[in-house]
C-alpha cells in the first residue's frame, strides 16, 4: 500500500470528491487517514461503495482505514 490519502483538516462535504478521485486514480488497496472520527470513516465507506470497494479498520492504527 503505497498510496495514503490524509483527510486531516478536510471538511466532511469534500470527502466524497477526494475519495472518489482516489478510487479512479489509484490501485487498491490504499490507506485513508481519517482520524478516530466515526463520521469520517462512514463518509469514506459511502464514497467507495459505487466502485464496488469497501473499507476496513487497520489493527495497528484506529485513525486509518484501508480501501480494498
Amino acid at each position: 500500500m503505497n498510496v495514503i490519502i490524509d483527510l486531516h483538516g478536510v471538511r466532511h462535504s469534500s470527502v466524497e470528491n477526494i475519495i472518489q478521485s482516489a478510487c479512479l486514480d489509484h490501485d487498491t488497496p490504499f490507506v485513508v487517514i481519517t482520524g478516530k472520527s466515526i463520521d469520517m470513516k462512514r463518509l469514506v465507506d459511502i464514497a467507495v461503495k459505487p466502485f464496488g470497494l469497501s473499507t476496513r479498520d487497520t489493527i495497528d492504527n484506529p485513525g486509518r482505514v484501508v480501501v480494498e
